[in-house]
């Protein structure tokens, strides 16, 4: 069973983190996921209490792990040094992602050193004055990094994870119930296009 940590904190952004649970928690045959933080629950922005399963340094032993946002979230957490320190990440043997201001975390511990990443356009300014390079595009991946721009482009993050873990058949049995009544063949070639142009060399 492969084990998924999403890492949340105070005030993280609703949407970022419950469009994740919910894709993902929707199959309980191919993963397994666990919500991770420094307490037994934390509160988001707009003041939903989310119980945790376990402490973030868990997140060291997943396979994969996705960290959430939040524009008052994010700024305290990569300030925290109980968080921080507890992530020892291997993007040798591990799937990391990010959604919007997540990715200041990422480059906090080290992780985009010398690539290229994106965040949600209200946050590039500051995720470029920490020496990352930011590109316009809703999903940017290195390797095993992957980092999202904007809340709707989780849907490109966990397209992209279904389909490392997989194929592209798992990508779209897994994005299936959110594609809206008519418009399949749009959002899959949105999809696919987005996650292929995504890589970068």
């Amino acid at each position: 069973m492969i084990s998924v940590a999403i890492v949340i904190f105070d005030e993280f952004t609703d949407l970022d983190f419950f469009l994740m649970w919910d894709i993902l928690g929707r199959n309980k045959t191919d993963w397994q996921v666990k919500v991770l933080g420094t307490k037994s629950d934390h509160v988001s922005t707009l003041g939903m209490q989310v119980k945790t399963h376990g402490h973030v340094s868990e997140a060291n032993d997943a396979d994969v792990v996705l960290f959430t946002s939040g524009y008052l979230g994010v700024p305290a957490a990569i300030e925290d040094k109980e968080f921080i320190n507890a992530f020892h990440l291997n993007p040798d043997t591990q799937l990391i992602g990010s959604i919007c201001a997540g990715s200041f975390i990422l480059a906090k511990l080290g992780l985009l050193e010398a690539i290229s990443a994106t965040t949600h356009p209200d946050a590039k300014a500051g995720l470029l004055s920490m020496g990352v390079a930011v590109q316009d595009k809703p999903l940017v991946v290195h390797g095993n990094i992957a980092t999202a721009g904007g809340c709707l482009s989780s849907v490109y993050l966990i397209g992209w994870l279904a389909e490392r873990l997989f194929d592209e058949a798992k990508r779209k049995e897994v994005l299936r119930q959110l594609i809206p009544a008519g418009q399949q063949e749009i959002y899959e070639e949105l999809i696919g296009s987005s996650i292929k142009s995504a890589y970068v060399n």
